[in-house]
């Protein structure tokens, strides 16, 4: 899917500001600002295994970076350990609470809900906050988890555990313009354990990586009803759409995080040399797709990773999945394509399988095709 994409720095893509406004630069602009807030990370602290009840657990963590440290980060893979699995009433990701104290016992960040997903399946934790305001990271930071309101016997428990201290660097942001009217569907997910009876849907894949470790948000916005989007790390397989997922944007009114019907929100902590996949997707299969923005705003400009031509699917690979699509747009030489599959255009044969360039989808097409075939 081809995108146009506006470069900025300063703040005019956190949430609270309107991308309409940054949206107004030039194609390309690049304005420097005075104004700051993005959080880069500067020191990762590999921790120990451990369970919440309804006792607060506390933590010492112990930095010894000498930036100035403005905000903290935690990563972890969140787990029910003693469930109610009935009902699924506790415990909840979104129980999940720390306050986190500096070295020099002056201030304390609180970070409650750290979660994001109202399940009890197993949840990815990758999350940051700031609110420091400029405090030593070299010392004993103390971290005291909760469970709140979870009663007994439900317990949560937290494995994978990483902290990490962030610094406040310049905001820079991009303005990503995209469309899910056509492409290739799948059956998205609902949260982050089940999938949505409302597909097959269209949806369009960000592959990307990042250039500084650290805090991220995604701000993505459609013109009318719900917009739903997701982040995975590592793969993206759409026909395994829980494989993978990291995290998502609930964009029907109704999300934790307290955006409005049409705005996908995620805040995440990401990593260098790792790949990921940013995917819109549209709602249900009876509404229209639509038009898309998406703001990413972080430490630095994210750099995209292209598919090659044939994938259509945009999973990383050209397999039977993308033939299928090819045979269906083959139509000979100097023949336009007349695709059957539903939310295939011809517009978008040409763009996927015609190597040529003759606005043709041929047998010649079809050698290209086999020569980039990966299974």
């Amino acid at each position: 899917m081809l995108r146009q994409c506006i470069k900025l720095v300063g703040r005019c893509a956190r949430p609270w500001f309107a991308p309409v406004a940054c949206c107004a630069l030039a194609h390309g602009a690049i304005i420097a600002s005075t104004a700051s807030g993005a959080q880069k990370l500067v020191e990762t602290i590999a921790g120990a295994d451990f369970n919440i009840g309804q006792t607060p657990v506390v933590q010492t963590v112990t930095g010894t970076t000498t930036d100035p440290v403005t905000g903290v980060g935690f990563t972890a893979l969140w787990t029910s350990v003693v469930a109610d699995n009935e009902n699924g009433v506790y415990p909840w990701s979104l129980d999940l609470g720390v306050n986190v104290t500096d070295p020099g016992g002056g201030t304390t960040v609180g970070w409650d809900p750290l979660g994001g997903d109202v399940t009890i399946a197993d949840y990815p934790l990758q999350d940051f906050t700031e609110g420091f305001p400029s405090v030593s990271g070299t010392g004993d930071f103390s971290w005291q988890f909760t469970n709140a309101g979870v009663p007994s016997p439900y317990v949560a428990g937290l494995r994978n555990v990483s902290y990490h201290l962030l610094t406040t660097v310049p905001d820079v942001a991009e303005v990503i313009n995209g469309s899910v009217a056509t492409g290739p569907n799948w059956d998205r997910p609902f949260f982050i354990g089940g999938i949505s009876g409302q597909g097959p849907v269209i949806y369009d894949v960000l592959r990307f990586e990042v250039a500084e470790a650290g805090g991220y948000i995604f701000h993505s916005v459609v013109p009318v009803g719900n917009n739903f989007t997701f982040l995975y790390q590592g793969a993206f397989d759409p026909t395994q759409p829980l494989d993978n997922l990291l995290d998502y944007g609930l964009g029907n009114g109704n999300a934790p995080n307290g955006t409005p019907a049409g705005t996908s929100l995620v805040e995440v902590l990401l990593q260098e040399n790792t790949t990921y996949y940013f995917v819109t997707s549209q709602w249900a299969f009876f509404n229209p797709g639509q038009p898309f923005t998406t703001t990413i705003t972080g430490p630095a400009l994210i750099t995209e990773l292209p598919f090659a031509q044939q994938d259509f699917d945009q999973d990383g690979d050209i397999d039977s999945g993308d033939f299928a699509v090819f045979a269906d747009c083959l139509n000979g030489p100097d023949a336009a394509p007349s695709p059957t599959i539903d939310d295939v255009d011809a517009a978008e044969c040409l763009d996927h399988f015609d190597a040529e360039a003759d606005n043709d989808v041929d047998l010649a097409d079809f050698n290209e095709f086999q020569m980039a075939f990966t299974g």
